[in-house]
């Protein structure tokens, strides 16, 4: 059965008792982190995971809200003697400024002590992994920075996941509602989905017809008038199709 646990579920803004964006994805045959915000490794260690039993990371774009913990990660790998390979999926955008980063921080790729296996995401290209399939999504996050940094090669994806018979759909950060259409055009057993780049009005209209289970809403970013109690009601009132929904806490878990 697979589980999810909340590692952490605040905005970018920074949010008072909530921690950046991560999320574990606990299958039969892997254990994965989706996105790395700080501070992952202490959330981790303090639930008594053991960083040599994490299988892989997958980023899915690069603010910092969602990678400023992986240095860390890696850092407290090295020093717990982790041997095995780890492998991190990421933009290519991000390959080259994440080895300078380590570089800067005294923690060059080659001196980590175990593999770091680097592969880089391509939209509607999915990937195998140990009884997981994910297929990554272009989603139109970045795509005000791409003309405001020159830069066509910025990136952000969301994931379609694929286990035990599941389909598991993580928005990542979105620039708007339609970035939710491709994702909701089949039935999915659990939506993690931002609500910091869409309106809940936007996002109720686009899950009136959809299929969906189990939603978690993240990063949520309260409003005058549109608190966490605000926004469950809204969703029990008008979303009479989805199973169950969920406003988690950091350390929440839920199984599929």
């Amino acid at each position: 059965m697979a589980t999810i646990t909340f590692l952490g579920t605040g905005h970018g803004g920074g949010a008072p008792g909530r921690f950046q964006t991560s999320i574990l994805l606990h299958t039969e045959g892997a254990r994965i982190l989706l996105d790395a915000g700080e501070p992952c490794t202490y959330s981790l260690l303090s639930r008594g995971f053991a960083l040599d039993d994490l299988d892989a990371v997958w980023i899915t774009h690069a603010h910092c809200d969602h990678t400023a913990g992986l240095p860390m990660l890696l850092q407290a790998s090295k020093l717990r003697r982790r041997s095995r390979a780890l492998p991190l999926g990421l933009p290519a955008h991000l390959v080259e400024p994440l080895r300078a980063w380590l570089r800067a921080s005294l923690l060059p790729v080659e001196h980590l002590r175990f593999p770091l296996e680097i592969f880089t995401w391509k939209a509607g290209e999915p990937v195998e992994f140990q009884g997981a399939s994910v297929l990554p999504r272009h989603t139109s996050h970045l795509d005000r920075y791409q003309d405001e940094l020159q830069d066509k090669s910025l990136e952000a994806f969301s994931f379609d996941i694929r286990v035990e018979g599941k389909r598991i759909v993580y928005t990542g950060d979105i620039g708007g509602a339609k970035d939710l259409e491709p994702l909701l055009a089949e039935p999915v057993d659990l939506l993690i989905c931002e609500l910091a780049h869409l309106s809940l009005a936007e996002l109720l209209a686009v899950l009136a017809t959809a299929k969906v289970g189990t939603l978690c809403l993240t990063h949520i970013v309260e409003r005058e008038g549109l608190d966490r109690a605000a926004i469950r009601l809204q969703c029990s009132e008008k979303l009479d199709q989805v199973d169950s929904v969920y406003l988690p806490d950091d350390g929440e878990q839920i199984e599929l």
